[in-house]
């Protein structure tokens, strides 16, 4: 539920029928749910942005225009 103002919404997610989704997808879907995983995948993340920094930092300036 998102609130704002005086207003409320509601997001609602439709279920997606599994029949048509690909192996792949559903595998993916159950991963996400592990903790293991997701720190896994946050901690690769991590890596490569810190790669990234340490090769190009001035890329990563914010220029002033």
């Amino acid at each position: 539920m998102i609130s704002g103002g005086t207003s409320t919404t509601t997001l609602v997610l439709e279920k997606t029928d599994e029949m048509n989704l690909s192996p792949r997808i559903l595998e993916l879907r159950k991963k996400i749910h592990s903790q293991e995983y997701l720190d896994s995948a946050i901690q690769r993340i991590a890596q490569v942005i810190s790669g990234k920094l340490v090769e190009n930092p001035e890329e990563l300036k914010i220029q002033n225009q």
